[in-house]
């Protein structure tokens, strides 16, 4: 049995990312979505067939990489502390007794939209299973305003337009907040999370992943 005062292993049976989408969607949409499955190509399909979902994460990889150097720090999984600590340093990030000190953060919606692009590019090759609708869960840790999120409607929508298959809702997921972005519409709504639901969403996800 799994140790939950620990982090999760670094590789499992089922993406926790997947997991988790899977519980968000359910949870806030449940108009929308019921009983997802976790396949692959794409990576939550509706039973029905008519719908699938396509998951990724849109963080800089120099604050993800050091991130996981220091969970394994602090729960000594790693041999090499001196090497790993210098790692973390090259992304730009830095430990100060013992803590973890991010790289400054940007709010841009870049990281999203090259997301996007890869995405809907894996959407419209070969291996991939048809649906009726398709859509993208993104998480993400950029804040977003009006104007941000009405600008990545527009350059996603015009980044599809030639596309035969195109994702018809995408969703951001950030620190208190999922955005709804619909680009058939052309619209977006903005789903307030309060923290203790956020919390209770991403334990679902930990006790999926160890079922």
């Amino acid at each position: 049995m799994y140790n939950w005062s620990e982090p999760l292993p670094k590789h499992t049976k089922v993406d926790y990312y997947e997991c988790y989408s899977k519980i968000v969607l359910e949870g806030l949409y449940p108009n929308e979505f019921d009983n997802l499955e976790i396949i692959d190509k794409p990576d939550l399909q509706s039973i029905d067939g008519n719908y699938g979902v396509e998951v990724t994460i849109a963080i800089d990889k120099d604050q993800l990489e050091p991130e996981s150097l220091y969970t394994d720090i602090s729960y000594k999984r790693i041999r090499n502390v001196e090497k790993a600590s210098k790692e973390i340093v090259k992304c730009g990030c830095k430990l100060e007794c013992g803590i973890l000190a991010g790289k400054p953060g940007t709010d841009s919606f870049d990281l999203i939209l090259e997301a996007f692009d890869n995405k809907l590019n894996k959407l419209n090759g070969n291996k991939y299973s048809f649906f009726k609708q398709n859509y993208l869960f993104i998480f993400s840790d950029i804040y977003a305003v009006e104007k941000m999120i009405m600008n990545a409607i527009k350059d996603m929508r015009q980044r599809q337009l030639s596309k035969v298959r195109q994702f018809y809702k995408v969703y951001v997921l950030v620190p208190g907040y999922c955005y709804s972005l619909n680009l058939d519409a052309g619209s977006y709504e903005i789903y307030r999370i309060k923290s203790s639901l956020q919390a209770l969403q991403a334990n679902k996800a930990r006790e999926f992943v160890e079922k």
